[in-house]
């Protein structure tokens, strides 16, 4: 089975308040995110990760190896491999922090990328949706450009679960849990119907 999901922040406390999480501690939230994952995922099976996995290193070595499947990391801001993030802000830093997430268990991949599922094809890959029409988008050079393609990001927490031609796949829209990709193709055909939320 294929899954996609992102944006667990484990071990940042203030997300619980942020998001309005139902945790009572940061610690509650890592283990009920952890127990979400592994009754979803088993070891066979493959996550595609679509960033914000922590803001800091030490979660990321630890709870990797916690969380059942194959996972691949498509990096989000907060992800020190990804290259916004001031971990990463020269072509060196950036190169061993890629190496140091891989060593932990992350096949790490592009910041965006094309991955053809099954009886769907081509979708796109990114933890930033789509470019907004704003000035003064801080996250401009690292969004996707709006190709045709449907989207599965992160990024936007509680804000919306779809929009036309993106998907959230974050945990905050999805009770906490990883997205299958039977239930990608269904949004995407409108067997269940696209809600525009947000």
């Amino acid at each position: 089975m294929l899954y996609f999901t992102s944006d667990h922040h484990f071990w940042h406390s203030n997300i619980i308040r942020f998001c309005n999480r139902p945790f009572g501690s940061v610690e509650e939230m890592n283990e009920v995110l952890i127990q979400k994952w592994n009754d979803l995922v088993g070891p066979e099976d493959e996550v595609y990760y679509l960033g914000d996995f922590s803001m800091a290193a030490r979660p990321v070595e630890v709870y990797t190896t916690r969380l059942n499947g194959i996972k691949y990391l498509v990096p989000g801001n907060h992800d020190f491999c990804h290259s916004y993030n001031k971990q990463s802000r020269t072509p060196e830093r950036h190169a061993r922090w890629i190496q140091q997430y891989q060593d932990w268990g992350w096949t790490v991949l592009a910041e965006q990328m094309l991955l053809t599922i099954p009886d769907l094809g081509e979708i796109k890959l990114c933890h930033l949706p789509y470019a907004l029409s704003f000035e003064g988008d801080k996250y401009a050079k690292w969004r996707p450009q709006d190709d045709g393609h449907w989207l599965l990001c992160g990024h936007v927490h509680d804000k919306w679960k779809t929009k036309p031609k993106m998907i959230n796949v974050g945990v905050d829209a999805w009770n906490f849990q990883p997205v299958s990709h039977k239930e990608i193709v269904r949004i995407i055909r409108g067997d269940m119907g696209v809600n525009h939320m947000g």
